[in-house]
C-alpha cells in the first residue's frame, strides 16, 4: 500500500472517529452502557434544606461569597506552609520511630 493510500485511510478513520464521538453518549445510553442522572429519592428531597450553603452539582447558580483579598491569601498560604512543615516533621519522626528494631522474643522456659 503506498503512502497516499495509507494517509487517506488514516484520515478516513480519524474523520469517522470524530463523527462518532459527537453521538457516542446517545449511543451508549441507548445500548444501556451509560448511566443517566436520576431524580432524588423523596426522603432526600424532604431532608435537604432549601437554604443550603453549597452549590449543587450541575447548577447554574453562581457563588455569592465575598472574594478574598491578596493579604488573606498570603496568610492562608503561610498557614498552609507551616502545616506542611509540621506534617513533614511528624512524618520524619514517625519514620525514625518506626525504624527501631523489634524487641527480642520472650524466652520460653
Amino acid at each position: 500500500m503506498n503512502m497516499t493510500k495509507r494517509l487517506a485511510l488514516l484520515l478516513a478513520i480519524a474523520a469517522q472517529g470524530l463523527a462518532m464521538a459527537g453521538c457516542s453518549k446517545d449511543i451508549a445510553e441507548a445500548t444501556g452502557m451509560a448511566t443517566t442522572a436520576q431524580e432524588s429519592k423523596p426522603f432526600v428531597k424532604e431532608t435537604r434544606r432549601a437554604d443550603a450553603d453549597y452549590i449543587p452539582v450541575n447548577s447554574s447558580v453562581t457563588r455569592t461569597a465575598p472574594r478574598k483579598l491578596p493579604d488573606e491569601f498570603k496568610k492562608l498560604e503561610t498557614d498552609l506552609e507551616a502545616k506542611r512543615i509540621s506534617n513533614e516533621a511528624a512524618g520524619t519522626q514517625a519514620q525514625q520511630l518506626g525504624s527501631t528494631p523489634p524487641p527480642a522474643p520472650a524466652p520460653v522456659h
